[in-house]
């Protein structure tokens, strides 16, 4: 598939040349550095891995006292100087001394590329012989596409999101080769990254109260199914926005006070089928209108699949879904020196834990791969790696 650019070019009738840029001038506290960009506008462009990239490359950038400076993109990328307000003539600007431009492939990279300043292009609904920089040697830009599905969805949405899918350590290593840092590999391995990895949750075991941290945006979650003191409960609710999961119904009267703040409340209703079944447990349909009237969202949920058909047959009317539909998802190549990141964890009394295998075992800010199937199950939160 040709480029673009030759594309519009042939059907414009006129001949593609190097960008002319009038740089207007903008000062920077360094002058060793490398330029990066996110793309927030096009969600398929949307790389969610720049810090980890970042993480990767600093100790090698700060021995050879490389900063990193971000010139694009709404949110602000952890650990780096930002400059999100430039003007396109300011970014151009400074693109004239960067040692290299790391971003998705759009504007800043072929300006880069007139510029003979190498490029790091990373692609995320298109191929990179579509929008490859053409304005300077091949040797100067690495372009980087995920294993596609089939083909890139050509589109400003990527609901697979596959940009995500490349690699880390390949950006980080491909910084280094453009920088010509010769001596140094990027001693790390993705192993797995799960497809909620990027959903960020936490969720309480409100057995007491201790304010969250929420410098960062997460969905948090009041897990009642493992334990709750019902004071606590209360505290959590007036004081966040956030969703219940619970084994048990939670009678109008008590949620009625607090309900401007529960957004969602997740039902497990297993007992009504197991053994004999319970039939006393069953939910009166009037508890589904009182939720709604409070404008509070209501799922039903079954840890047990093989209930779901007799589930739904009875809850017509209301959304029941299988709970961790990932129980027979291990992994078969990790290994003991494998770890991981975790989008979900799981808070009880000023402890952090990255999984609720972690949480059962008492393992507080670890993050050793637990062999069990409750690790497995949660599987889909996990970003699994070996560094050495």
């Amino acid at each position: 598939m040709s480029h673009f650019l030759e594309e519009y070019a042939k059907n414009l009738g006129v001949k593609a040349s190097k960008p002319v840029v009038q740089d207007h001038f903008f000062p920077l506290t360094t002058t060793k550095y490398i330029t990066i960009s996110n793309d927030e506008a096009t969600p398929s462009k949307r790389y969610s891995h720049y810090s980890l990239v970042l993480e990767l490359v600093r100790p090698v950038l700060k021995q050879r006292g490389i900063k990193v400076v971000q010139i694009a993109g709404r949110n602000p990328i952890e650990g780096v100087d930002q400059l999100l307000n430039l003007s396109f003539r300011q970014q151009s600007f400074i693109l004239n001394e960067s040692l290299l431009h790391l971003g998705s492939d759009g504007v800043l990279g072929h300006l880069a590329s007139s510029k003979n300043t190498p490029t790091i292009n990373l692609f995320g609904n298109s191929f990179p012989n579509n929008n490859r920089p053409l304005f300077s040697a091949s040797a100067l830009n690495i372009n980087l596409s995920p294993k596609w599905d089939s083909k890139p969805c050509f589109s400003p949405e990527d609901p697979k999101k596959q940009i995500n899918n490349i690699k880390p350590e390949v950006v980080a290593q491909s910084i280094l080769k453009l920088l010509k840092i010769n001596d140094q590999d990027i001693n790390f391995s993705t192993l797995h990254i799960g497809a909620g990895f990027e959903q960020k949750i936490v969720e309480v075991v409100p057995t007491s109260f201790l304010p969250l941290d929420t410098k960062e945006k997460f969905d948090i979650f009041l897990r009642l199914d493992y334990g709750y003191d019902q004071d606590s409960v209360i505290r959590y609710c007036q004081s966040y926005k956030l969703g219940i999961i619970t084994d048990k119904v939670i009678q109008p009267h008590g949620l009625a006070p607090v309900s401007k703040n529960i957004n969602r409340l997740c039902i497990f209703i297993d007992k009504e089928w197991e053994g004999d079944g319970d039939s006393s447990a069953r939910i009166p349909n009037e508890y589904f209108k009182f939720l709604k009237n409070q404008g509070i969202e209501c799922i039903l949920l079954l840890k047990n699949s093989e209930f779901l058909g007799r589930a739904q047959n009875v809850y017509f009317d209301q959304v029941v879904k299988p709970y961790n539909q990932n129980k027979n998802s291990k992994l078969e190549n990790v290994t003991k020196n494998s770890k991981f990141f975790s989008g979900k964890y799981l808070v009880e009394g000023g402890k952090e834990y990255l999984s609720y295998a972690h949480w059962k075992k008492n393992l507080d800010n670890s993050n050793i791969v637990i062999d069990t199937p409750e690790y497995w199950e949660e599987l889909d939160h996990f970003y699994i790696y070996e560094q050495n």
